[in-house]
């Protein structure tokens, strides 16, 4: 723990020296739009002599912080180009510059990602497939509050719902229970319950059309990701306050018997704090029926081996509506173009039902709270995150048991890049550190769910990729991964790949890269009733009974239990795409 609290102060102290040169500088601002109006996203912004650089955003906006002097801004799209000369920066000040460019761009020039490279590239020289959800999209479907649906009809996608809040997808391999073959990330923290690795989705604690990006990588991703990075990479960017000012209010009524209220507010002081509060309720009916008496589609199995029918279950579900209620708040201080985010929110849960190995669960109680702290630099990215899961009342439909789970996520990471050779070659490399506390323990204090006592396991990473340009249309790429663990052998994950610009909207791309997918904890050290016990053989226990002189052979009620397996190995995949 010493350890770790003076890595924070080290990495606080960095962060604080370079907050301090960032308020001795100016900043560059302004949008870069069409003679008609419309915004020009993806235009890259530089300074010359300084060497600054960013892209506009989707509405056109870019910021810049230099030393105080003059300079020439150099506005660039492919191949089209404007510049605006003797540009003069005091200290402390804002100089606005605006651009109106009447440029022929095509759609997929516009695009940039951050996820394939952990840094910001223009969608056509990614080395890998990516699916970028647009904003107003995002905003078409927000009155649901599902945020899977955004995926339901990308290319590539295996998508599966089968309650409200009951849905997996897969890209690139077969779908399933509790998938969690794409690694899913909020604003680079993975929300994951923490005893399965997947995702719950009705803990999202903030309005749908809060995102302002999502970003699906297809193909594997543990070079730079990690593990369960398997078959993808799923990407979400919630908006910043700055920038997205003022409030909302919205009713959303529908089937089935859906009532639902957010808000979300966000405001500045001044030009360097900001802050955003979001939060609603909703509740409605699921999918989801009892299994106890009737099934709602089908009939219920009165026989081994019987098909076209569902097993019964042994109780009925014990809430009949899903109640959800979120909420979140943000503080964003910025030291020139340096930005620190602190921000927490929570979910609570009644109602969910979801499938799982053991049969249907339903979530009857449960609190989802969560911390991050982000520290961003042009050149440096500090990310530290806390989540938690707080499960104290779970329903196992199958057997009628309890369930308990209290359990939490603490990860912190370290990133930083460069450029190098007169910009044809850039680095990016990192360290991180994450750490899972399990407990399953009720009140009386049995394990629900592990056949160990409450776990506490550790992994730590070091991660890094090279691109370099050997011509304006040929890039290579070349990254990798050590990934240690207290769960598994060390792991490494290398990738590489070669991207030729064919024409400005056209590449081919080569690449190599290998990923793997550790086991959970429920694979690894599962303990539970998974149904009703076996009574068939109790007469013959009852005949027997003479026989015995009182012993018990124990087969007037045989247990049936799901187990897991501590011997289990990491999945891998090795993949070889054109």
């Amino acid at each position: 723990m010493k350890k770790h609290l003076s890595v924070i102060c080290l990495l606080l102290a960095l962060a604080g020296s370079g907050a301090l040169r960032a308020q001795d500088n100016g900043r560059i601002a302004g949008h870069v739009n069409r003679p008609d109006g419309a915004p020009v996203p993806g235009v890259t912004v530089s300074t010359v002599p300084a060497g600054q650089e960013t892209r506009t955003d989707d509405q056109g906006h870019y910021e810049l912080s230099v030393a105080p002097g003059t300079y020439t801004v150099v506005f660039s799209l492919s191949d089209q180009t404007a510049t605006e000369e003797g540009v003069e920066v005091a200290a402390g000040a804002v100089r606005t510059v605006d651009r109106s460019v009447d440029w022929d761009v095509s759609f997929a020039e516009a695009i940039t990602v951050t996820s394939v490279s952990r840094r910001e590239e223009r969608i056509t020289e990614a080395p890998a497939s990516v699916t970028v959800i647009p904003e107003a999209e995002i905003a078409q479907k927000a009155s649901s509050g599902q945020v899977p649906k955004l995926l339901e009809f990308t290319p590539g996608v295996d998508f599966a719902q089968s309650g409200l809040y009951d849905i997996n997808f897969n890209t690139r391999g077969f779908n399933s229970s509790l998938n969690r073959r794409i690694l899913t990330l909020i604003d680079g923290r993975d929300p994951a319950v923490p005893f399965l690795g997947s995702q719950e989705w009705a803990a999202v604690s903030f309005p749908m059309d809060e995102l302002r990006s999502v970003e699906l990588v297809r193909g594997p991703g543990s070079a730079l990701y990690g593990a369960n990075a398997f078959n993808g990479v799923l990407n979400m960017t919630t908006k910043a306050p700055k920038g997205s000012e003022g409030g909302q209010v919205r009713l959303t009524a529908g089937d089935p018997s859906v009532l639902r209220g957010d808000f979300r507010w966000a405001g500045g002081f001044g030009d360097e704090f900001f802050v955003k509060a979001v939060g609603g309720y909703m509740k409605s009916d699921d999918f989801a029926r009892s299994r106890n008496l009737t099934a709602e589609y089908t009939t219920l199995c009165t026989s081994t081996g019987q098909t076209n029918c569902l097993r019964r279950e042994a109780v009925p579900l014990q809430e009949e509506e899903v109640k959800i209620g979120f909420g979140g708040l943000r503080l964003d201080k910025y030291f020139g173009e340096n930005l620190l985010t602190v921000e927490g929110g929570t979910a609570t849960l009644e109602g969910p039902v979801f499938q799982t190995g053991i049969g249907r669960v339903q979530v009857t109680g449960v609190d989802r709270p969560w911390v991050r702290l982000n520290f961003n630099t042009r050149h440096f990215n500090f990310l530290a995150y806390r989540d938690e899961r707080k499960a104290e009342d779970q329903l196992a439909l199958a057997s009628g048991g309890r369930l308990f789970e209290n359990s939490s996520n603490l990860h912190g990471e370290l990133q930083a890049n460069a450029g190098f050779a007169d910009g044809k070659g850039f680095l990016v490399g990192g360290l991180s550190y994450h750490e899972q506390d399990i407990d399953t323990a009720n009140n009386a204090g049995f394990q629900t769910l592990l056949k160990t006592g409450k776990r506490s396991e550790h992994q730590e990473a070091a991660f890094g990729q090279v691109d370099y340009s050997f011509t304006e249309s040929l890039k290579a790429v070349v990254a990798a991964r050590v990934d240690k663990s207290t769960l598994h052998d060390t792991q490494v994950s290398p990738k590489a790949s070669l991207v030729y610009a064919m024409t400005p909207n056209h590449t081919l791309r080569l690449t190599y890269n290998k990923a793997f997918q550790v086991p959970n904890y429920s694979e690894f050290f599962l303990r539970v009733v998974a149904g009703a016990p076996i009574t068939a053989f109790a007469p013959l226990e009852n005949a027997l009974a003479p026989l015995l002189g009182g012993r018990s052979l124990g087969l007037r009620s045989i247990p049936i239990l799901a187990l897991g397996n501590e011997r289990m190995d990491v999945e891998k995949i090795t993949n070889y795409e054109i």
